[in-house]
């Protein structure tokens, strides 16, 4: 088989790689502070003060080199301090995070881009300005490229009190549990159309009933070699795969299920017997990694906004309120998810024939990932019983009659629950009026 990467592997690797950069910070910082580096270099060697515009002219005056290095000295002191201030903010914001919203929503903290761009604009100054002095002897005649520094360091200066304004904002809001949610919704939103993508996306896919597709002659199972998260798995690759006697491909697990090594992940159906060797280049296909990822995985922020709503129902928080805010924005999703097709169990490639039958997500699994462990981490909260009662009476209006038994069911599952532990009659009495529209 074969080992050419295609452009379809390439770029889901690429969206797997990427997934973890974007979380982290130091890819924006480095970069920050390799055009800091680049920009220093231009000013020594290219730029020259009489080539610039006028109005630059008098942001850049001339000056000598003691006032260049008074300059930039007293710049690169003061940023290094906001730097350390700025990173202990930061790793105080990720401890109150990690205990508050579980260490699972940490992946959203390092997603955000400001922080990120913050910490990269003081890092590329204070490197800009080391820089400068450190060829600032070498350029003591060169007035042109003293002023230009000086000017440019004194300008990132101002930016980065700025930044630093922004950076105190910023970190105030942002752990702010209605901020963090709403960040998780968005995502989930954003990332809607790689998610759940439209049919015509993908032209030469066909669903088929799953009592369409035959057992071959030969069935080969292809264990797992690794273990971890099944964070992609290309089934574009895959359907269009040419093997000798090849027919179609079982594969029994998806994105977010956890791979156990020597566990059968593939099912080869072949006319022909070959050895599990041949087949192996297969599982390359399916990327692993340390932790789950949103990239082909539905379901990653709505469990997400579940964990928020069940660390704010825990007895060290009790939080209802977060709860219901969690509630609102995962019935929210739920209606536009019940929008979108999902991908079908068993698609064909309709130029060779090649099948594919897989574990794949439904709108009925994200709507019990969503209401279940709620409905049973609020037991006793009468509030969050009748907030769920309401997003189901709304998620009946939206969706359509054939999730209208299943929305049913997790109205009387919640009702049920509620009963069974102590309330008052009045608060029986509300329960009953909210579950009526739910009796057949």
């Amino acid at each position: 088989m074969t080992k050419k990467r295609t452009f379809p592997e390439l770029t889901v690797r690429f969206r797997t790689w990427w997934e973890g950069v974007s979380t982290s910070y130091w890819f924006i910082p480095v970069c920050m502070m390799l055009t800091s580096f680049l920009l220093c270099y231009l000013c020594l060697s290219y730029i020259q003060r009489a080539t610039l515009p006028e109005y630059l002219l008098t942001l850049t005056p001339i000056v000598t080199q003691a006032g260049a290095q008074q300059i930039l000295s007293t710049i690169a002191t003061s940023i290094i301090t906001a730097t350390s201030i700025a990173f202990s903010m930061t790793i105080v914001a990720l401890t109150m995070a990690s205990s508050q919203f579980g260490p699972r929503l940490l992946r959203t903290f390092m997603l955000d881009r400001g922080t990120q761009w913050v910490l990269g604009l003081l890092v590329s100054t204070f490197v800009f300005c080391l820089i400068s002095l450190h060829h600032l002897s070498s350029i003591d005649e060169n007035t042109d490229a003293l002023s230009i520094l000086s000017g440019i360091s004194v300008i990132m200066g101002v930016a980065d009190i700025f930044a630093i304004i922004f950076f105190i904002h910023h970190i105030g809001r942002f752990i702010q549990a209605d901020e963090v949610i709403y960040r998780c919704y968005n995502e989930l939103m954003n990332n809607i159309d790689e998610l759940l993508p439209k049919p015509e996306d993908a032209p030469r896919e066909q669903p088929v009933p799953s009592a369409f597709l035959q057992s071959s002659a030969c069935q080969i199972e292809i264990p797992m070699q690794k273990s971890g998260y099944i964070q992609t798995v290309n089934y574009e690759k895959l359907l269009s795969t040419q093997l000798e006697g090849l027919e179609g491909i079982e594969i029994r697990a998806r994105s977010g299920d956890y791979a156990f090594p020597d566990a059968t992940i593939m099912v080869i159906h072949s006319r022909y017997q070959k050895p599990v060797e041949y087949y192996k280049g297969l599982l390359e296909l399916v990327i692993l990694g340390n932790r789950r990822t949103p990239v082909q995985d539905p379901e990653f922020a709505i469990s997400q906004m579940v964990e928020l709503a069940l660390r704010a129902l825990s007895a060290g928080i009790n939080d209802p309120q977060t709860a219901i805010s969690c509630l609102d924005r995962l019935t929210a999703s739920c209606i536009y998810m019940g929008q979108r097709s999902f991908p079908a169990d068993c698609v064909i490639n309709r130029e060779t024939g090649i099948w594919i039958k897989r574990r794949t997500f439904s709108i009925e699994g994200i709507i019990n990932t969503a209401f279940d462990q709620i409905r049973q981490a609020g037991e006793g909260h009468v509030d969050i019983a009748l907030h769920i009662m309401f997003c189901l009476q709304t998620l009946m209006k939206h969706l359509p009659d054939r999730l209208h038994p299943l929305l049913r069911q997790q109205a009387k599952s919640t009702y049920e629950i509620i009963i069974e532990s102590t309330i008052n009659k009045q608060d029986l009495k509300t329960l009953e009026n909210a579950y009526l529209p739910f009796k057949d």
